[in-house]
């Protein structure tokens, strides 16, 4: 159990596997845990070093009190002192949902270390702009995400994405490459086309019949699509 401590919070993350760092950064309303047990650490820790951590909020990091601390731009400033506390400089990212938006947000200010993205089920405009598929509502969580997860962090996650301010201004600044994926059925599908139009090189792979949290799940559908883009 490795903790990283940044401004009085304990972060939680794990680094394994062999070879170009690769960063996965989970969706909302999960954890590190996840790509454990959907299957992704074993398929891509043979050829990449994993960083992977856990949100403000989410599976084994801190949950304060300050919404300031669940800002997407907090998160992604807390995986990046994660990365320069390990001599990590240059690495790739894998993002699905909300670490998604994790994605777009480094591109603001640390386009230059990105050798490549991958970006799952999500598009680039602020959630003020639509409204959320995924989003906190106490009385529809499941026992399962109630006895797991601390309640006032995921209302404040959830909070600070909405202020988000999107990142439809600065993906033309991201020129190396950057595969997109996202279920057919996915509500957010059609935007995710229009972002993926945005980048200077990048690709967009539709998952027929799967809605937006089942192509994280399936990756039979699309591992083999990654693992060569990440060749």
């Amino acid at each position: 159990m490795t903790i990283f401590n940044f401004e009085d919070n304990e972060f939680y993350y794990e680094i394994e596997g062999q070879g170009p760092p690769l960063v996965l950064a989970h969706p909302y309303m999960s954890s590190t845990t996840h790509w454990h047990k959907s299957g992704w650490v074993d398929i891509l820790n043979k050829n990449n070093t994993l960083i992977m951590f856990d949100y403000t909020g989410h599976g084994k990091t801190s949950c304060p009190n300050k919404i300031e601390n669940y800002y997407i731009s907090y998160v992604s400033e807390v995986i990046i002192k994660i990365l320069n506390e390990n001599n990590i400089d240059n690495f790739s990212i894998f993002g699905f949902s909300m670490g998604g938006r994790i994605c777009y947000e480094l591109i603001r200010k640390y386009n230059e270390r990105i050798n490549s993205m991958i970006i799952g089920g999500m598009h680039s405009k602020p959630p003020s702009s639509h409204k959320k598929i995924i989003s906190y509502k106490e009385e529809n969580l499941s026992p399962i995400v109630k006895e797991k997860f601390d309640l006032n962090g995921l209302k404040l996650s959830n909070e600070a994405q909405d202020e988000w301010e999107g990142a439809e201004d600065i993906i033309s600044n991201y020129l190396n490459p950057c595969l997109l994926f996202a279920g057919s059925e996915d509500p957010y599908y059609n935007w995710i086309e229009s972002s993926a139009d945005k980048f200077k090189d990048s690709e967009l792979l539709k998952l027929d019949g799967l809605g937006h949290i089942g192509a994280f799940w399936r990756i039979n559908r699309i591992k083999e699509k990654i693992e060569n883009f990440l060749k």
